[in-house]
């Protein structure tokens, strides 16, 4: 096919191209000798995805994932500056280039299926901040209680947390950097492609349309826990751009506890956020109403959440991820669901002599609450779902991927997705999803 040509020729002049400042990712802290305590970083995610067309009882709708064939890519360039005052406190920003196009718009799915897809995603490249924050860390001493012990050669060695310590950052910044972490699925370019994989899809967390928002978050860690606070600003509207600097009124605030062990750790993880939202419970006995388009009231949407992960082997690791939200209103600034799950396995290429390499096979189960079913199966929409019917189901994914190291700071993953009952609707489906991802860091 001509798309899968194209992206493998751009992979091969940009792996050329960029080998030799690949290399570069190994000496970050001396780009610039001249200017210590600076620190630059670049890197590059390229993602072709596309997929065939599926079974559909009815026509497409207004927010349907589109049933025939579609072909999306998307395009990331980012540049990471910080500046290390000393005695605990730095200066970190990042600016990102994006261009790109979504599947469907980003839309017909709660589970999207490309982590680096936007909302505000076009055909055009645009640069923006995208994170701009200050950091204080006050050391309060201690010791490294997280390392496996030495005679238990199948567990691995956990990252070392050597000192108790309290950080503090306020500014610009991307909260699932900080909440709802996870070694073996999180956001980022290396593993799974899935939102949903990314964080808990119920999880709706303070962020622009971009991803990103202002606040000021702290991490106090203590041994083998640690605690994290956080409290951000929302949107106007729900996932849009424009952010509400009205945070007396207008807010996402976050809690969150770990509980550290040799081989794994267990989180709880509780917001709250309160912002203009449309209630579907208004609007069950009406048909043709468009949630954007319709009045929003000040209103909280919350919810509470567990994620674990657990090393099995040395180069095994197992995770899952469970969350619920409550009340009968619109999604504020993620995705929509009310409650997801989703677990997973993943494999590191040293197993089988591959250092660098790594496969991950992981399942999604999203629900929305009744009265949301309700509202969807009467013939409306959601802001990014509704095929004008509903024949309610879970919404159900599987995605397995491939990480192959081309060298270090250079990667190519190949990825698949099935989709079961997209935006919950048992007349659609199932959907096969094909990727392949270029990862770049220099």
């Amino acid at each position: 096919m001509r798309h899968l040509v194209s992206f493998f020729l751009l992979c091969l002049c940009v792996s050329s191209a960029l080998a030799d400042s690949a290399s570069l990712a190994d000496q970050s802290s001396v780009l610039f000798p001249s200017l210590p305590g600076f620190e630059l970083h670049g890197d590059m995610t390229l993602i072709d995805q596309w997929h065939s067309g599926f079974n559909h009882r009815f026509a497409d709708g207004a927010n349907s994932f589109s049933s025939s064939f579609e072909n999306s890519y998307s395009s990331v360039e980012g540049l990471v500056g910080a500046y290390d005052f000393g005695q605990g406190t730095k200066i970190i920003s990042r600016i990102e280039m994006i261009r790109g196009i979504p599947l469907s718009g980003a839309g017909g799915l709660a589970a999207l299926t490309n982590n680096d897809v936007q909302r505000v995603m076009y055909n055009r490249f645009q640069t923006y901040v995208a994170l701009a924050y200050i950091s204080h860390t006050i050391d309060f001493g201690g010791t490294d209680n997280n390392k496996a012990p030495v005679d238990d050669p199948n567990l691995e060695q956990r990252p070392a947390n050597q000192m108790d310590r309290l950080n503090i950052i306020l500014g610009k910044v991307d909260v699932l950097s900080m909440f709802d972490p996870n070694t073996y699925a999180h956001k980022g370019d290396n593993q799974f492609l899935n939102w949903c994989f990314m964080t808990s899809c119920a999880y709706d967390y303070a962020a622009d349309a971009r991803g990103y928002t202002y606040g000021l978050a702290s991490q106090l860690d203590w041994g083998d826990y640690s605690l994290r606070a956080g409290y951000f600003a929302m949107p106007i509207l729900p996932n849009q751009l424009a952010i509400d600097t009205s945070m007396g009124h207008h807010f996402g605030a976050n809690l969150e506890l770990e509980r550290r062990w040799q081989s794994g750790a267990l989180r709880f993880l509780a917001y709250q956020g309160r912002m203009d939202l449309t209630n579907y419970a208004n609007y069950l006995n009406q048909t043709g109403v468009f949630v954007q388009q319709s009045p929003k009231y000040n209103a909280k949407r919350g919810g509470v959440g567990l994620n674990v992960e657990q090393a099995l082997y040395k180069n095994v690791g197992f995770f899952a991820r469970a969350f619920r939200d409550s009340g009968t209103y619109e999604s504020m600034a993620f995705t929509e669901a009310d409650a997801s799950l989703s677990a997973g396995f993943s494999f590191d290429g040293e197993a089988w002599s591959r250092e660098g390499d790594n496969v991950g096979v992981g399942y999604i189960q999203n629900h929305i609450n009744s009265v949301r079913q309700q509202f969807l199966a009467a013939g409306n929409y959601d802001l990014f779902i509704g095929d004008g019917n509903l024949l309610y189901a879970p919404e159900e994914v599987l995605e397995t991927y491939y990480r192959y190291r081309i060298k270090k700071g250079i990667e190519l993953t190949a990825d698949w997705q099935y989709i079961q009952n997209p935006a919950y609707n048992q007349y659609r489906g199932p959907v096969n999803v094909y990727a392949f991802r270029l990862h770049v860091e220099f």
